[in-house]
């Protein structure tokens, strides 16, 4: 927290509501904020907001980390099968199906969603792209999100947290402890439902 609430004291970022950027793109070329942190799905909007004086203008560049090359989330889609499902091995053959590095590469021609197989990067639609070198290149270093359904809500907490102390109506510590707060009430369900998974058959009769 300190480190990333330093960046704007420093004036490295706009100390601005995440509400005034009314348009990203527009912002950007003006010279509001010089880079940002966001993934692939930006490339096509790029291609289609910023002006033609622009498209040569800017690049990509995976994160870096405080001791070297970053680490970034797994995100995207996901294949998943239920556990309820009345055809688990069909929809697992889907799956590898749609996991095939020839069928990745196709949804790529058809949606520009990049291949989450690491086989399908050495295809030249993706190799002759200067702008996705990037991502093929942080694509090796990923973490998964939470498991936890809640974790969209604590993400958006997090941020308004974060944003108080930005915009200097909250001391870090008071943030972090009204987060840590806010998180706790978010997951006291799930800690419910948990012990009444774990608890003897006898007693949940």
């Amino acid at each position: 927290m300190a480190f990333y609430i330093g960046l704007f004291r420093r004036g490295l970022a706009p100390a601005v509501p995440g509400a005034s950027i009314a348009n990203l793109y527009q912002e950007f070329e003006r010279g509001t904020f010089a880079m940002y942190i966001t993934g692939p799905w930006q490339l096509g909007e790029f291609s289609r907001r910023l002006s033609p004086a622009m498209q040569s203008a800017w690049d990509t560049a995976p994160l870096p980390g405080p001791d070297g090359p970053g680490v970034s989330v797994a995100g995207g889609s996901s294949l998943v099968v239920f556990r309820g499902s009345p055809h688990p091995a069909a929809a697992w053959k889907l799956i590898e199906f749609l996991s095939r590095p020839d069928q990745q590469l196709r949804f790529y021609h058809l949606t520009g969603d990049l291949p989450a197989r690491i086989e399908a990067w050495s295809d030249t639609a993706l190799t002759t792209d200067p702008h996705l070198r990037a991502f093929e290149q942080q694509l090796h270093r990923v973490e998964p999100t939470p498991k936890v359904p809640e974790w969209e809500q604590i993400s958006v907490k997090l941020q308004d947290r974060v944003e108080s102390v930005v915009l200097g109506s909250t001391p870090p510590d008071s943030a972090l402890a009204a987060l840590d707060r806010d998180v706790d009430a978010m997951l006291e369900k799930r800690r419910w439902m948990l012990a009444r998974r774990h608890e003897p058959a006898a007693a949940a009769r």
